[in-house]
């Protein structure tokens, strides 16, 4: 394998397009990593902030390493500085939502804000299996769950909301349906449909651990050590490696319903081709056209 001699820049995004959001960013690990989804209004993890991450109201945080929170606040006070108007709603791991505080507060403080006008932003924390309708789409609700990592982490997966008719009135004219409606008849079922499922940063028996993921449409996943001879540094620094998304993909073979399933987080000390070679070789066959290797 040859050394990487390449410069990486946060701010140079990658781009893919999957059937229910566009998917803008970058991710490498121990640099930055962030996601934007445009079309769901929605932001996971915030290491780097670009210009156009400000327009989005809804950002959910993983884990509290740095190259994945540190702009967080940068975020939300380029928002001020460019006029938006709504507040933005930073979701996170219950068990983080006093360390964002002080860090909040602190740097705010170092940057000299004003006792009298200092603001905490939106903060909502979360809990595993807990459903969170998003403040601003209420047809769209965020279902987090726990991952190994080397620290408390979570992944979550975004589920569109919806209601349908019931199988047993599908056959009814709107007058017969408005009828029912006003005799108080409950004639809709509620429908999650899960669109985009992330894994923040964790070891790779998650993948089996949180099994529905390969149930959405798209699965952002981390793939930080695929050399064969870095699988035990894998297990060490609490990453997936290669091996175990090829072997979770044998697994689940027909359960796995993903239409893409998008590889990120690559360490830095791999170059582009390796990756790509290696991704290329490992990868079932009959998965090779859904993965997406985000470099």
């Amino acid at each position: 394998m040859a050394e990487n001699k390449k410069i990486h820049n946060a701010l140079k995004q990658v781009h893919t397009e999957t059937s229910c959001t566009s998917v803008s960013g970058f991710s490498v690990s121990g640099l930055a990593t962030y996601f934007q989804l445009p079309e769901l209004d929605f932001c996971i993890d915030m290491g780097e902030c670009p210009l156009s991450a400000t327009s989005i109201n809804h950002v959910f945080l993983t884990h509290a390493h740095g190259d994945h929170g540190r702009c967080l606040m940068r975020h939300h006070s380029l928002r001020k500085m460019m006029g938006v108007e709504r507040e933005s709603i930073y979701y996170m791991p219950k068990n983080i939502c006093d360390g964002a505080r002080e860090w909040i507060r602190a740097e705010a403080m170092f940057e000299g804000v004003p006792e009298s006008k200092f603001r905490y932003p939106e903060i909502v924390p979360v809990e595993a299996g807990e459903l969170k309708f998003l403040e601003y789409r209420k047809d769209l609700a965020l279902k987090p769950f726990e991952v190994k990592h080397s620290i408390p982490a979570m992944g979550a997966t975004l589920y569109h909301y919806k209601k349908k008719l019931k199988d047993e009135y599908l056959g009814k004219t709107p007058d017969e349906i408005i009828k029912l409606r006003e005799s108080g008849v409950d004639i809709t079922r509620e429908v999650y449909d899960p669109l985009v499922s992330f894994m923040g940063d964790c070891m790779g028996e998650s993948l089996l651990e949180n099994s529905h993921v390969f149930q959405s449409k798209v699965l952002i996943t981390e793939c930080t050590f695929i050399a064969p001879e870095d699988y035990a540094m894998s297990h060490k620094k609490g990453h997936t490696h290669l091996s175990q998304i090829t072997e979770a993909l044998k697994e689940l073979d027909d359960q796995v319903k993903c239409e893409k399933i998008i590889l990120s987080h690559f360490s830095m000390k791999y170059p582009d081709k390796y990756i790509r070679d290696m991704v290329e070789k490992e990868i079932p066959e009959k998965f090779r056209e859904k993965v997406v290797v985000f470099i």
